[in-house]
């Protein structure tokens, strides 16, 4: 079938917003006085443990520490908190983030028809004095005694508060080492150097006022100086309130930290968290003893050296490439300002070159073309010289942050005097994740910039999921499992994965709510013959990859955003215990790439992965971008391409994606589970599904793909009246209407709503009878909730055309977490299509009334 170029939306009139789906569940709350009885014990643990740390103070010689980081958790949501706070001299905000999953009890439960349902609630941080606290416990114990009092203008969100409190507490030691993997870490290290000094990374508490900041920062180093360390670097970045310094301490002293909390660097109330270094470790999911079986012929070098004249339109920051392989030469622009390259053996730019490959040619078991604009690489890790393999890791004289802040700068402003050194990037690739920090309801610093860099840059970030490579515990014995049916096997397989969710959520920085998260799917181009009777493939269709983690994001957006290929693990069957075991391996199945070895330039291997998922989509984003830059020409809209591409790609690349069959082979293993349980699974697999890439590139005569693009202002909507031939209406026939809307928030990292910003599209006038495929497709809700609104109609009986023949598509914006600096500039991506047996001309019909309307609307402007 002829393929035809994507279309250009006619210009929207600017109109008011539809309402806002909103609202959220009621909570049932008990009498005040009940409350009083519950919440009681709990300010006499504050009290106590406020009364300690004041001791402690007195006694040591830390007097510049009198503030304190305070807990407050909440069943529901206490709107706008942070203005109350302020109403108390000596409360300072430090920012809100929601808590989920929280158990209802005999006096807290949801007001709905079932009582059993788990609540979700809010977490509040503020620092303050005991003065301030003072006066927040004596307003409590008014309140505990006069119910009916009433609360001065402005002071009636602490009744709110102290009707829905859960808890409150004092941010102690605790919190500080517990939750960050840093213990962990710290044992592991001096038991693999016991004497070689240890490097961590303190997170303050962020300070509004820049001379409280310097405060801390002094207070702190001072406190590693103590111990004999030493602070070797800062980073600071107001826009995602964080705060943070890279410190070394002698192994003697970390060890007597580990066998006694009872240290003032430790006890000191303006860190927030300690944690570990280096922790941006990649782990390979592939050997590195075995080589693969397929040995393709490979041509030579000069013959496959590309000069291009195209910039670089995807950025990769990785691990350095080997640039001069067969597989890669001509194809990378390398920038590496840090000379990483000098300490950097060939044979260890393993992941760096991997995901180049991936990104520049995809999977060469396809053979596919190679990308056409140079890929820009900088190399943000290097070998870590402690580790037995000498894994690829960010390295530890460097906060992860900086360097990924600093590396992005550097594309766009430029750094030390020098210009930009790729302002043409519209997409970023950054396959590494955080093992230590598991979303949890919290937003990372490390998304928290690349939201920020996303909105600062307009630019777009490829993330990945993250890998749990772990084995997986199963409830039959050995033999049991092998006795099963491979049907059965698989059912096992799947239900101890859902057993273990919880452990398997998305690593930071993937819940970044700019970026577009790609998870994995069980699948590649290779042909399993028979393979060692102990080896399993134990998903025969399509599956989400066992390794990929698993979402939602936060405020419970889609995450992940869209699963592609990540290549097939297989597992090894029990032993002795009930667990199975993925192999690690170099031949096939999985991903084919180039690959470094101490010989030649022609090495390849299979390696599997989110990061290779995230590479393929960066490849495919790349293509989309060659697109769009020749639509535009061809348009003479050259200056709103560079403005809207990255918005553009970020729509169109998750347009194409489906449930599918995934929705189907999921289902399949949850018998007897209703649709809304299955629904809710699927979605956090898979997110909006697999995109196929291909087919948002063009549009075939019963296919048409329109783009629109444009910027709002608060409390204004545009709307779109796309004119349809009659032939498109009135008649019983399949028809298909996809719509995705993309664009960039401002982060707001101290409010629990996060985006500055909310847009939305509706479909208007007779389009409201548009009903989304309920069983195959994300909850109607869910879909508004991040920055990336994907949803799918269609069906034999779609009343698609208003009484002038339009289909009317209304984009909205409303203010959400701020109020809004400038316009927010979205995407918006319309396909329509019909079964290709009907003997309508969709794409010429619809082509030709677009360019009547636009005809139309220059006669009107001009007569204007």
């Amino acid at each position: 079938m002829e393929r035809y170029p994507l279309l250009l939306l006619p210009t929207p009139s600017v109109t008011s917003p539809s309402l806002r789906p909103g609202g959220g569940d009621t909570i049932h709350a008990p009498a005040i006085a009940k409350q009083a009885e519950l919440l009681s014990p709990k300010f006499a643990r504050l009290e106590s443990a406020l009364n300690r740390r004041a001791l402690e103070i007195r006694q040591g010689v830390d007097h510049l520490n009198t503030e304190y980081a305070i807990v407050i958790e909440t069943y529901g949501k206490v709107a706008d908190f942070f203005k109350a706070v302020r109403k108390i001299e000596g409360l300072e905000w430090l920012g809100e983030y929601e808590l989920r999953e929280i158990t209802p009890t005999e006096d807290f439960y949801s007001s709905d028809d079932n009582r059993d349902k788990p609540l979700t609630g809010q977490i509040m941080l503020v620092l303050s004095d005991r003065r301030a606290i003072d006066e927040l416990l004596s307003l409590w114990r008014r309140y505990g005694e006069q119910p009916n009092m009433v609360f001065n203008r402005g002071w009636a969100k602490f009744r709110d508060l102290f009707r829905l409190l859960k808890d409150i507490r004092y941010w102690s030691v605790k919190d500080r080492l517990e939750y960050s993997g840093v213990i962990g870490y710290w044992e592991q290290r001096l038991k693999d150097e016991p004497d070689e000094a240890i490097r961590f990374e303190a997170e303050l508490w962020f300070q509004a006022d820049s001379n409280k900041r310097e405060l801390a920062f002094n207070n702190v180093i001072r406190l590693v100086q103590e111990l004999d360390g030493k602070y070797l670097t800062t980073c600071c970045i107001p826009e995602i309130h964080y705060q943070s310094l890279l410190l070394e301490l002698p192994a003697d002293k970390v060890q007597f930290i580990l066998k006694d909390h009872n240290v003032s660097l430790i006890k000191c109330d303006q860190v927030m968290m300690f944690r570990p270094l280096g922790q941006m470790i990649i782990d390979p999911l592939w050997s590195e003893e075995e080589e693969t079986n397929y040995i393709p012929q490979i041509e030579s070098s000069e013959d496959r050296k590309v000069v291009f004249e195209k910039l670089p339109r995807v950025a990769l920051l990785d691990g350095l490439p080997l640039a001069n392989h067969n597989d890669l030469i001509g194809n990378l622009i390398i920038d590496d300002p840090d000379d990483f390259a000098s300490t950097y053996r060939a044979i260890d730019r393993k992941h760096g070159t991997t995901m180049a490959s991936l990104i520049v040619n995809g999977d060469l078991k396809e053979a596919g073309k190679k990308l056409s604009s140079p890929l820009y690489v900088r190399p943000i890790m290097k070998p870590d010289n402690r580790s037995f393999d000498r894994a690829e890791a960010i390295p530890d004289s460097e906060l992860p942050l900086d360097i990924v802040h600093r590396a992005v700068k550097r594309l766009f402003e430029g750094e030390g005097g020098e210009p930009p050194v790729a302002p043409s990037v519209k997409v970023i690739n950054l396959s590494i994740g955080d093992p230590n920090i598991v979303f949890n309801g919290k937003m990372s610093p490390f998304a928290r910039l690349l939201d920020w860099l996303s909105h600062k840059y307009n630019v777009l970030f490829l993330v990945s999921a993250g890998n749990h490579y772990n084995n997986i515990p199963i409830s039959k014995t050995a033999s049991e499992f092998r006795a099963l049916t491979d049907d059965l096997r698989a059912l096992e397989f799947f239900e101890s994965l859902e057993r273990s969710a919880w452990q398997r959520k998305l690593l930071s920085p993937a819940e970044s709510i700019n970026s577009v998260t790609v998870g994995a799917i069980h699948s590649d181009a290779c042909t399993l013959t028979a393979t060692n009777p102990s080896l399993y493939n134990l998903y025969n269709e399509e599956m989400p990859a066992f390794y990929s983690a698993q979402g939602n994001g936060y405020a419970r957006a889609v995450k992940p955003d869209i699963v592609l290929s990540g290549g097939r693990i297989l597992h090894r069957e029990p032993i002795i215990g009930a667990e199975l075991c993925p192999t690690n391996y170099a031949a096939e199945p999985g991903h084919l790439v180039a690959y470094p070895d101490l010989s030649s330039f022609t090495n390849r291997r299979y390696t599997r992965g989110t990061s290779n998922s995230t590479a393929l989509a960066s490849r495919g984003s790349g293509e989309i971008c060659d697109i769009l830059e020749e639509l535009f020409y061809e348009n003479n809209q050259q200056h709103n391409f560079e403005n809207y591409a990255s918005l553009l790609i970020k729509a169109l690349l998750t347009h194409g994606a489906s449930w599918g069959d995934l929705y189907n082979n999921i289902s399949r293993y949850m018998a007897g589970a209703d649709t809304t349980t299955i629904k809710n699974s699927v979605v956090k697999y898979i997110g909006y599904g697999k995109p196929d890439i291909d087919r948002v590139k063009y549009c075939l005569e019963n296919r048409v793909t329109i783009l629109g693009y444009g910027d709002l202002e608060n409390n204004e909507a545009h709307l779109y009246k796309l004119p349809l031939p009659n032939s498109f209406g009135g008649r019983t026939i399949w028809r298909r209407l996809v719509v995705t809307l993309a664009w960039f928030i401002e982060p707001c990292p101290a409010n629990i709503k996060y985006r500055d910003s909310a847009l939305w599209f509706t479909l208007e006038g007779e389009n409201k009878d548009f009903v989304a495929r309920r069983q195959t497709s994300v909850d109607w809700m869910q879909v508004k909730r991040g920055t990336l609104q994907h949803e799918i109609f269609e069906g034999d009986d779609l009343a698609v055309l208003t009484e002038n023949g339009t289909l009317e598509i209304k984009v909205n914006c409303k203010e959400h977490a701020k109020k809004m600096d400038k316009p927010v500039r979205y995407a918006l991506a319309i396909s329509l299509e019909v079964a290709d047996t009907t003997d309508i001309s969709l794409y010429q019909d619809v082509k030709n009334a677009i360019e009547l309307q636009i005809i139309q609307d220059t006669k009107v402007q001009t007569r204007i």
